[in-house]
C-alpha cells in the first residue's frame, strides 16, 4: 500500500545518501523485486559502507513507500498494486502538466539547450535497429527530471521525483507492454518543443496527453 507521509524526509549524511541512491536504483530496476527480503549486512558489504548508513537509507526508502520495515521480521521491498498506480496517476495527471507549463515560463536558456540534447539522445537511440529500452527509460527519467527542475518549484520537483520512482518500477515490470516507443517519442518531442518555445498552454496539454497514454498502457 502506497502511503505518503506528511513528515519531512529523514535526513541523510553522505554515506547514507550514497547507500540510499544505490538501493533505490536496485528497487526501481527490479534487481530487488517486490516482496524481496533485504539483507542489511549483505547490502552494507556490497556497497562498502557500515550498517548505520544502510539503516538510514532504508528508513528514507520506507518514507518513500519503497520498502516496508517490519519489527523483528526485517525489511521487504514494497509491492505496487493497480490501485496504487491509480492514485499515482491522479497526482501525476495534475502535477506533470503543471510542471511542463511552469518549465515553459521559467526555464533558462541553458536548460532549454539541455532539454533539446536529451531529445536528441532519445531520437538517436530510437534510430538504432534494436533500441535499448532500458537506456530509453533512463533518458525518459532524465527528460522528466529536467522539466521538473525547469519548473523552479522545489516542492513540486520533490513530489514528482517520489511519484516517478514508483512509475519506473511498474514500467520495468511492464516494459514490453508500455506505450509504444514511437508514440512516446512524438509526444516527448512535442512537449520539449513547446517548453523550448515558451508555449505554456501547449506544454501543459501535451504533457497531459502523454501521462494519460502512459497510464493506460501500464494498467494490467
Amino acid at each position: 500500500m502506497l502511503a505518503a507521509s506528511a513528515r519531512r524526509a529523514p535526513a541523510l549524511d553522505s554515506k547514507a545518501a550514497e547507500a540510499y541512491r544505490s538501493v533505490k536504483d536496485m528497487i526501481v530496476s527490479l534487481e530487488l523485486p517486490p516482496g524481496a527480503l533485504l539483507d542489511e549486512r549483505g547490502l552494507a558489504e556490497r556497497l562498502g559502507v557500515g550498517l548505520t548508513p544502510v539503516r538510514q537509507a532504508l528508513r528514507r526508502l520506507e518514507w518513500e513507500s519503497l520498502v516496508v520495515i517490519l519489527p523483528r521480521r526485517g525489511t521487504l521491498v514494497a509491492d505496487l498494486s493497480d490501485s496504487d498506480l491509480g492514485r499515482i496517476y491522479e497526482l501525476r495527471s495534475v502535477l506533470e502538466p503543471q510542471a511542463a507549463s511552469l518549465a515553459a515560463e521559467r526555464g533558462t536558456d541553458e536548460q532549454r539547450v539541455a532539454l533539446a540534447d536529451v531529445i536528441g539522445q532519445m531520437r538517436s537511440e530510437l534510430a538504432r535497429p534494436k533500441p535499448d529500452r532500458r537506456l530509453l527509460i533512463a533518458l525518459d527519467r532524465d527528460l522528466h527530471r529536467l522539466i521538473w527542475a525547469m519548473a523552479g518549484n522545489e516542492m513540486l520537483e520533490q513530489t514528482l521525483e517520489w511519484l516517478f520512482s514508483h512509475v519506473l518500477r511498474r514500467w520495468n515490470v511492464s516494459i514490453d507492454r508500455a506505450e509504444s516507443l514511437g508514440t512516446a517519442m512524438q509526444l516527448h518531442e512535442a512537449i520539449a518543443a513547446a517548453i523550448i518555445a515558451g508555449q505554456s498552454k501547449q506544454a501543459n496539454e501535451t504533457m497531459a496527453r502523454h501521462v494519460a497514454g502512459f497510464q493506460a498502457s501500464l494498467v494490467m
